[in-house]
């Protein structure tokens, strides 16, 4: 039921979870009960090598003020409220390595998992965030 609870708020998050179905939100929670959190947690201290070796397509879910302070370079910025509306621009093939952040790696957490939901297989996100990032002195850009 907790994890349940838990898909509810990332649905409520998105704007979502009003439009669903009683059954759907059931197909929800058994899917949730499924993800092992360790299949899509990436550390930063393995992130590096992780985007140089699989080429992921990198999503930074922050806002766009945390994105001028800095970003990883060829991210592609689209704020997690936007996520549901511009799906266009993710990849095509839902095998495609995807990397999510954001500041902390919580509120891509919740983006990494509704990407799951939707079917992408290869989503992969980023623990402690841009934050984390930083701090190991990986590459940065900045506007």
């Amino acid at each position: 039921m907790r994890r349940l609870g838990l898909g509810l708020v990332v649905l409520m998050g998105l704007g979502l979870a009003q439009e669903m179905t009683p059954g759907s939100l059931i197909e929800l929670g058994s899917f949730i009960k499924k993800i092992n959190p360790a299949s899509y947690l990436l550390y930063a201290a393995e992130a590096r090598e992780y985007v140089e070796v699989f080429e992921p397509f990198i999503l930074d879910v922050r806002t766009n003020e945390e994105r001028a302070r800095g970003f990883i370079p060829d991210s592609v910025p689209i704020h997690i409220s936007q996520l549901p509306d511009r799906l266009g621009e993710l990849p095509k093939e839902k095998d495609r390595p995807i990397l999510v952040y954001c500041g902390t790696g919580h509120v891509s957490a919740v983006a990494a998992a509704y990407l799951r939901a939707l079917g992408y297989q290869e989503v992969k996100n980023l623990n402690g965030g841009f934050r984390s990032w930083a701090e190991l002195n990986l590459p940065i850009r900045r506007p």
